[in-house]
């Protein structure tokens, strides 16, 4: 779990050996206040790796290019040890935060730890605070790491299928429900379809793995294509690299069966050939969504209410799903594209979606305190809802896991919490 290296770990076993037989004594004897922490974490681990385990090096801030680690180089306090929070099992994807707790431990008798510690007096290089528990000779910190890095894996199996022309497919021997291969795919793509030398058609930041290039046909000659995986969100462009390019066999295509052109898409991603046919409303092209009206014109880069539900389309059309942020809103948006409120768990955490009841903008991912059913309680700055014990302005409070909501008047691990909830030492 846990290395050390550095100078000064031989004197830092050694004062902690002193401490704990004069723990008390050095605590009242201590008559100086550690007033800000600085400490600097980094891993090496790419997408697709598993956690290593964490040196302790002292002396240096330095960032540390072959090694997971947890640093620091104060006279005051030292890093006494080092842990996972995140998994150590799991393979890592692409803009994963893995966590960190990190054990400081007072090195100067003269010194103790005093009053609260949050992200103004907590200096955490290469990730960021998110939480810290103190006593006088020790402050228990928890860090998120900034994002894993890596390339994401080249599509495999670039080929046509069997039957008719110019359907390409890609990664059809992938096993989706693979741990190792979720952690390193992506499920956007560029594909560019040449004839010989010359580009036909490009598709990028494509989801799926399949497309009919047949429509683009449109001479004799022999075909091939290339595909790459790519990052598609902002955070994944952030700190992932494309994959190297996978190339398909080739197909010949003879004037006898070309192409007549028909089942284009124009530049904006929506399929000209709808247009010609006069479909209106839900139009599907590919693995992609559109909602056209009678006048042609496509539902873009705004909101749209069909009967009780909000959907959201971008700029050339598409119909959104997942995570997106909107005029500085964040909401959710099912695979079907419907918006939710309430209550939603997405990946390992609870995240609360204004209702119409709850006032304000509908959807919009909540953060802070909120008043649920009567009972308190707290959205971090992530929308993820609190559990366990939190630090919100200065004050500790006791949210319980799994259900959220906070704890009053009562007893926690021997620790009271008073009516509102706070945490007196």
């Amino acid at each position: 779990m846990m290395k050390h290296r550095g100078k000064k770990v031989l004197g830092a076993l050694l004062g902690a050996c002193l401490m704990s037989v004069l723990a008390s004594g050095a605590a009242f004897a201590a008559t100086k206040s550690i007033t800000s922490v600085s400490i600097r974490v980094g891993t090496n681990a790419e997408a697709g790796d598993t956690l290593d385990s964490i040196t302790i090096i002292e002396d240096s801030l330095e960032p540390q290019e072959d090694e997971t680690y947890a640093a620091t180089n104060s006279t005051k306090y030292y890093i006494r040890d080092a842990e996972w929070i995140t998994s150590e099992d799991r393979y890592l994807s692409i803009g994963d935060e893995p966590k960190m707790r990190l054990y400081l431990y007072v090195a100067d008798d003269d010194y103790a730890f005093r009053g609260s510690y949050g992200s103004r007096n907590v200096s955490v290089k290469g990730g960021t605070y998110v939480s810290s528990r103190r006593s006088s000779d020790e402050l228990e910190v928890v860090v998120r790491l900034n994002g894993i890095k890596g390339e994401y894996a080249a599509p495999s199996d670039a080929s046509w299928r069997d039957s008719g022309y110019g359907r390409a497919v890609w990664n059809q021997d992938q096993d989706e429900d693979d741990d190792y291969y979720k952690a390193v795919s992506s499920d956007y793509y560029d594909v560019y379809l040449y004839r010989g030398s010359t580009k036909v058609k490009e598709l990028e930041d494509y989801k799926g793995t399949s497309y009919n290039f047949y429509p683009y046909m449109t001479k004799k000659g022999t075909y091939y294509y290339k595909v790459r995986s790519v990052p598609h969100t902002e955070e994944e462009k952030k700190y992932g690299r494309k994959s190297e390019w996978m190339e398909s066999d080739e197909m010949y295509i003879d004037e006898e069966h070309v192409s007549d052109g028909t089942g284009q898409v124009n530049d904006s991603g929506i399929g000209g050939a709808v247009g010609a046919t006069g479909q209106v409303g839900w139009i599907q092209s590919g693995n992609t969504w559109y909602y056209r009206y009678p006048d042609g014109t496509y539902q873009q880069d705004a909101w749209l209410k069909l009967g009780d539900i909000w959907y959201l389309f971008d700029s050339s059309g598409a119909m959104l799903t997942g995570w997106q942020t909107k005029n500085g809103y964040t909401y959710y948006l099912q695979d079907s594209g419907a918006m939710l409120t309430g209550w939603i768990k997405a990946g390992d955490y609870w995240y609360y979606l204004n209702t119409l009841q709850d006032g304000g903008v509908e959807g919009a991912m909540r953060t802070g305190w909120l008043n649920y059913k009567d009972k308190m309680y707290y959205l971090l700055s992530s929308g993820a809802m609190a559990e366990g014990w939190t630090q919100v302005d200065g004050n500790w409070y006791y949210f319980y896991p799994g259900v959220g909501y906070k704890a009053v008047d009562t007893y926690v691990d021997t620790f009271y919490v008073n009516a509102d909830g706070i945490w007196k030492k």
